[in-house]
């Protein structure tokens, strides 16, 4: 592989500007740029040639238009983009939380010094990474456990008759009961 030096690209480009320097006849001209009038939007002229001036004083009978801006049909400035095809009641909740448990599939489960945690991905294919403790599904799921082979989510629901319970949904590493020891 092979080393770039900036000395030898720097030094021939410094003796090239050097000679072109030179090749100019009498003084240097200054480079700027054409002075081009900046373009009035048609709602400012309106008001400008309505307005009155020192040279022309407005007559008794005639009234001053003024402008006011309309945003009807533009977008709002001020809106986050990220988060525009969002429905409303959607957008301050967490993406783990959106989506059901059991749409959500484990597709990794980590061991290490800091504790264990796990990959869950949406049906989307995003992946979110999981510990103890952490949110999942709109039922204010959960996870309760971690193993090498499956996370144990627990959830609380209503039942039909108004009582509180709370199930556990496992989520499989392997679906199908295949463990690797």
């Amino acid at each position: 592989m092979r080393c770039f030096r900036l000395d030898r690209v720097v030094l021939p480009l410094f003796v090239l500007m050097v000679l072109l320097q030179g090749c100019g006849e009498g003084q240097p001209t200054p480079v700027s740029s054409p002075k081009v009038p900046p373009k009035a939007r048609p709602d400012q002229t309106q008001v400008a040639l309505l307005a009155p001036t020192p040279e022309k004083p407005m007559s008794p009978g005639q009234e001053v238009e003024n402008y006011t801006y309309d945003p009807e049909g533009r977008p709002d400035p001020f809106k986050s983009i990220l988060i525009a095809g969002i429905p409303k009641d959607l957008q301050l909740i967490p993406p783990l939380q959106q989506r059901e448990i059991t749409e959500m599939k484990v597709i990794a489960i980590i061991w290490g010094g800091l504790g264990q945690s796990a990959m869950l991905q949406t049906p989307d294919g995003r992946g979110y990474t999981v510990t103890l403790g952490t949110r999942v599904g709109p039922n204010k799921g959960v996870v309760k456990k971690i193993t090498p082979w499956d996370v144990i989510v627990e959830e609380r629901y209503t039942d039909f008759f108004g009582e509180n319970k709370t199930r556990e949904v496992i989520l499989e590493l392997r679906p199908g009961g295949e463990k690797i020891e």
